[in-house]
Parts: C-alpha cells; structure tokens; sequence
C-alpha cells in the first residue's frame, strides 16, 4: 500500500475528533452507504481477483436491517501467530478467514467485500502490559514481508476494527502469492489520546512488534466455520477466551472509579456516566472530572473516535458546553472526559454525538452506533 492512502486511513480516524467543526449533533441520517473496492490482486498484494463478491450476494446482510446489535449469521474459527510484549503494550497477532466488513468516513458506511483470492484476515490485538486496558492506536502500520526472498508483498496501515468475539483490534484482509513462511513487522504509534492517572506519559513513543507467519491451504481450510440458529435476532457473541489476553470489554459501571450517575442510551450505545471528585493526573485542573464511557450493548466493548460534546448545567446556569476529549486512564480505560467547576449530583446533563465511531464494523455492529438522539440524564439519578 502507498504511503499516502496510511495517511488517508489515519485523517479518517482524525474526522471523529473535529466532528464538531464539521458535523451537527443529532444530523446523521444523511450518511450513506457506498461500497468500497478492494484490490487484491496484481501489485501490492500478488494475487489475481476472480468473481467479486457484492453485499447483496450475502444472506447475513438480509436477515437484519435494523439500526441495532445483532447475532450474526456464523462464527469463525482463529488462530494464533504469538504473542509478545513491545514496549508497555502485549501485542497478539492472529489470523482467520477471509472478512468482508464495513468503515466509516465521518457519516458514510462503505462496504468492504470480499475479492477471490489466497488470503488471510489478519488481526492484532493491544492491550496494556500492567492494567490489561485494550489501547486504541488509531491505525498502525504493518509490512509482510516473505522471509524466503525479502519481497514485501504488503505494507498497509490496518483498520481499527470492532468484532463481537474479538473486541476492539486491527484488521485487514492480505492475500500471499503462494504458500510459504513471511514475517510481519507491527508499528505502534503513540497514543493520541489523553494519558491519564497512572498511564501519564506511559504511550508517547513508537515501538514495533515483529512475528514468523505461516501460510498454508490446509491450514487455512481447516478453520471451522459455525452457522447459528438465532442469527438476525438482537444480542451478541460471547467475547473469545483466550489464554494470556484480556477480552477487551470494560468494567461494569458500577465499578468504574468516582459515583456512578446513570446510563444513557442511543442508537443502541450505552453511555456509563461517572463523577470523579478530581480530575485524574494529566490534566492541568482541580477541578471535579465528568467521565461518559461509551460502550458497545452486551459485551461493554469501548466505542472510541467519536465526536461527543456535553452539557452541564444546574437548571438556571450553564456551568460547561463543549467537546468531551478521548482519554485512557487505567480504571475508567477508553472513556471521553472533562474537568467541570462545581460538578454537583444536582446538575443536568445533555449528551451530543457530533460523528459515530470511526472504526470500521464486523458483522452484527454495522448498522448500529451511526444516528444518534441527544439524550438527557439527571446526575442525581442513578441506574
């Protein structure tokens, strides 16, 4: 891949953090879907399409057209590359078939379908070394390259991806010309979000991780592919239990740090709000810390690069309005925050979303998260 569609993905991602610059909160119905080309074939990754894959050849697209979380209609097996630490991240690096899915460009869904070809979905997870947070790095950079010749057969910054087994990872589909041994070099950036409490300083350089990858047709037509009953209906697979690797899911919200305040709900979104006496180190306040941690329904998976503002007001003065700024602290782990003079459990909130997360969707989260309502919520009321 070339250097500047890297940075097409990375200013993708960048579009959630100036959402309200561009976007109106509650005016994302005019988004639409497109459908996005991929090339595997000849040039960066080696192989040649055959027939091409559309979203309305797949049954699972039919089932379920409802903005909600829904059981896909099958489940893929996986397999694990390694395991290692870089720097203050665990990075595991797994593979499984072949994935279509779907990424956002501010308000727009575009489909990414699934070329013929010899490949793989290859995935990364992340997580903090110490506290086992899932970290989000935007969109890191991987070269495969194959160990035999040197060639590198592709060199892609991976999507930020959500999938109800795998969590919050990076993705993307490589396809190989041939079977053989390759190795994958990983380059995590620093995290862009605000570093907080103990995580201080903690992400603010760049380090690498590198793994041997086999690739093999039997290896790849023994994944197991399961087909589910309940698929369409709402809910969610059950995170993957892994040995060593954290599930990505975030406490429940009576046990994240500072006084619970309730839980507001929107395009099937859940926003845990909690009040913190004082804002966490790595914010230049001491004043009290408004904490929204937006997750995923079920399975509590973090919702990040999102463009959320907030509300604040005792009911005759507004005491804040503005933009809630991504942070990762390790008890409330990805959440949106900000510091508020004389927070009190009397105030009301109002919680904006100015652009969905701008992270691309597996099966069973694409048509939820996108049109969101305002919603309101008393900070004296508790769930």
């Amino acid at each position: 891949m070339k250097e500047t569609e890297a940075a097409t993905r990375r200013k993708l991602l960048a579009a959630g953090a100036a959402a309200f610059g561009t976007v109106v909160a509650g005016c994302l119905s005019g988004g639409e879907d497109t459908e996005t080309e991929r090339t595997t074939g000849t040039g960066t990754d080696g192989t040649t399409p055959a027939t091409e894959t559309t979203e309305e050849d797949l049954p699972t697209v039919e089932s379920q057209d409802d903005p909600m979380v829904y059981v896909p209609a099958h489940r893929n097996g996986m397999r694990m590359v390694g395991m290692q630490d870089a720097g203050p991240y665990t990075v595991a690096m797994s593979y499984t078939l072949l994935h279509d899915f779907w990424v956002l460009t501010g308000q727009d869904r575009s489909y990414v379908r699934i070329e013929d070809g010899q490949g793989m979905h290859l995935m990364a997870s992340v997580w903090d070394s110490e506290h086992g947070q899932v970290v989000p790095l935007g969109s890191p950079p991987v070269e495969v390259r194959d160990t035999e010749g040197g060639d590198v057969i592709t060199e892609k910054s991976m999507w930020p991806m959500l999938s109800q087994r795998m969590g919050p990872h990076f993705g993307d589909n490589v396809s190989f010309p041939d079977e053989g041994e390759y190795s994958v070099r990983l380059t995590l950036d620093p995290v862009s979000a605000r570093q907080l409490g103990d995580y201080r300083g903690r992400f603010t350089e760049s380090v690498t991780a590198e793994f041997d990858l086999l690739f093999r047709y039997d290896i790849m037509n023994n994944i197991r592919e399961e087909f589910l009953d309940e698929s369409g209906q709402a809910g969610a697979l059950e995170p993957m239990e892994m040995s060593g690797m954290p599930d990505g899911q975030l406490p429940e919200p009576m046990d994240l740090p500072g006084r619970h305040a309730g839980v507001a709900t929107s395009a099937d979104a859940k926003f845990a709000v909690q009040l913190l006496d004082a804002t966490p180190a790595g914010i230049d306040s001491s004043d009290p810390y408004l904490a929204v941690s937006a997750r995923t329904p079920y399975n509590r998976y973090p919702l990040p690069f999102m463009g959320l503002r907030a509300t604040v007001s005792d009911g005759t003065e507004r005491k804040f309005r503005g933009p809630l700024k991504a942070g990762i602290h390790p008890g409330l782990g990805y959440h949106y925050g900000t510091p508020v003079p004389a927070l009190s459990t009397n105030d009301e909130l109002l919680l904006e979303v100015g652009s969905p997360p701008q992270i691309a969707r597996h099966r069973g989260y694409q048509t939820a998260f996108m049109d969101f309502d305002d919603m309101s919520l008393a900070l004296g009321d508790t769930e």
